[in-house]
């Protein structure tokens, strides 16, 4: 069995993150290879994209969103733009930033003696002293270590195609006509859009509801790309395992924003594991500091779930008011600000 440094489970915005700030013998594992499994939108601050170092990935650049609510658009204009891009060169540019080792394979189990883990996958096993679970919503290391882990009740769900549609401004739809307690969106791509719906209580059948916002601008579906993503915000070391990205829940509530956490929540997790191979710091004193690191801004997640929840249960003319209020220049830079914070 071949022993490593660090094993990264999971070798996407998250995984790749951390996977980014480690020196030593690292071991990256994930069941695809890396940039072929797109679930997200690919949306995110153009300042999170460009510090990482893969502006090269960037597909367009808006500083608006647009809110389509009860038949009304509001523009809310950004302090600070995001931005689209591609998944494929984003991710192959961040794994250009690791000297690590990368298995495809599947993960089938991990088992933890003394201060060591062993995890097993479909190509053989391997130990080492320090895991990442970067694997998602279904963390498939935290969950078989600490079964219960992954709350399955607080899921939702969401589904988007690429079309040869253009628009210069990132589209939000918060109609009911179109999905009852979700929303739709266009995220602008160039050459194309990624339109996409998402059901806030994890509902699936979403392909009807996903045509009917395609039809309106004349779009058919196209290949299309989803899955679950989790809102709930756990405890981020389980059984001693660092969990990172949505397999923490670090997905934000209420937009469903989870790129730019997992790359910033990714990037102090490696720094931290590192200093840890360093002897700079022990396992105990690495995994303290992540958990307070990891939870600092529990309270603006549970402020979002707040939202998200009332959203479900306000009319839409109550959101119009909300978003027109919001829409005010001085209300919407404090708006933002304390979003990015967060």
């Amino acid at each position: 069995m071949e022993n490593y440094d660090v094993i990264i489970a999971g070798a996407s915005f998250a995984g790749l993150s951390v996977a980014s700030q480690v020196r030593g013998k690292v071991l990256l594992v994930d069941k695809y290879d890396i940039g072929t499994f797109q679930i997200s939108a690919c949306g995110a601050p153009y300042d999170v994209i460009k510090d990482i170092g893969c502006e090269d990935s960037i597909l367009q650049i808006s500083d608006t969103f647009s809110f389509h609510v009860n038949n009304k658009i509001i523009d809310i204009q950004l302090e600070k733009p995001y931005c689209t891009f591609s998944f494929a060169k984003f991710c192959h540019i961040l794994n250009s930033k690791n000297n690590a080792d990368f298995l495809k394979a599947k993960i089938v189990g991990v088992k933890k003696r003394g201060g060591l883990f062993t995890l097993y996958t479909s190509k053989g096993d391997f130990s080492s002293g320090i895991i990442a679970d970067a694997t998602g919503w279904r963390a498939s290391v935290a969950e078989k270590l600490s079964p219960g882990y992954v709350h399955r009740d607080m899921l939702s769900f969401g589904i988007e195609t690429e079309v040869p549609y253009q628009c210069k401004t990132f589209h939000f739809f918060y109609e009911p006509d179109l999905i009852q307690e979700g929303v739709g969106w266009i995220f602008p791509c160039g050459e194309f859009s990624r339109i996409g719906v998402a059901s806030y209580i994890g509902q699936r059948k979403l392909m009807g509801k996903l045509d009917s916002l395609l039809g309106r601008f004349n779009q058919k579906r196209q290949r299309v790309h989803g899955g679950f993503f989790c809102y709930c915000l756990k405890e981020p070391v389980v059984e001693g395992v660092f969990v990172v990205g949505c397999a923490q829940g670090q997905t934000l509530p209420l937009t469903g924003e989870g790129i730019r956490k997992c790359i910033t929540y990714g990037i102090r997790c490696g720094e931290i594991i590192q200093q840890i191979v360093d002897g700079e710091l022990d396992l105990r004193e690495g995994q303290n500091e992540y958990s307070r690191f990891a939870l600092r801004a529990k309270r603006g997640y549970d402020f979002l779930l707040k939202v998200q929840n009332g959203l479900l249960k306000t009319s839409e003319e109550n959101i119009k008011m909300v978003a027109r209020i919001i829409s005010k220049r001085m209300v919407s830079k404090f708006v933002e600000r304390y979003y990015r914070d967060i």
